[in-house]
């Protein structure tokens, strides 16, 4: 890096998200997130944005698009649920339908990721859904 400080900024609609590291940081000293409500959603995908520019600034290797891309689809899929019950349950099983329908082979480990728990956790709740809804 050649300056002082570095400076990333990302954008979408409704949100725009700024990250600032000095020389020497190991994280960001400074994040600025912008959005017309931040809730869970814009921090969710704040964190993804985060996450790249963090990639970028520290030159680590980039992902191949098409795994950003179907980790950002599930995660907006997931954030979308309710908080839970029948119809949670009911879209979980769905988001895992959908990927396979689009030739995501390994859909466990994906929606695993999205959701950041262990694929064995996810099963769990899987055969629970399935249970629930009499799959």
């Amino acid at each position: 890096m050649s300056g002082e400080t570095n400076q990333l900024e990302r954008h979408e609609p409704g949100l725009r998200v700024f990250a600032e590291w000095t020389r020497s940081s190991e994280g960001p000293q400074r994040l600025v997130i912008e959005a017309p409500v931040v809730n869970d959603a814009a921090l969710r995908r704040s964190a993804r944005h985060l996450a790249d520019m963090s990639a970028e600034h520290f030159g680590l290797p980039a992902v191949g698009a098409r795994q950003v891309m179907v980790r950002r689809y599930t995660e907006d899929q997931l954030a979308s649920l309710p908080d839970g019950g029948v119809a949670y349950h009911r879209g979980l099983l769905d988001i895992r339908d959908d990927l396979g329908a689009r030739g995501i082979e390994n859909t466990d480990q994906v929606l695993a990721s999205a959701m950041r728990v262990p694929v064995e956790t996810l099963r769990a709740c899987l055969r629970v859904a399935e249970q629930q809804l009499g799959r």
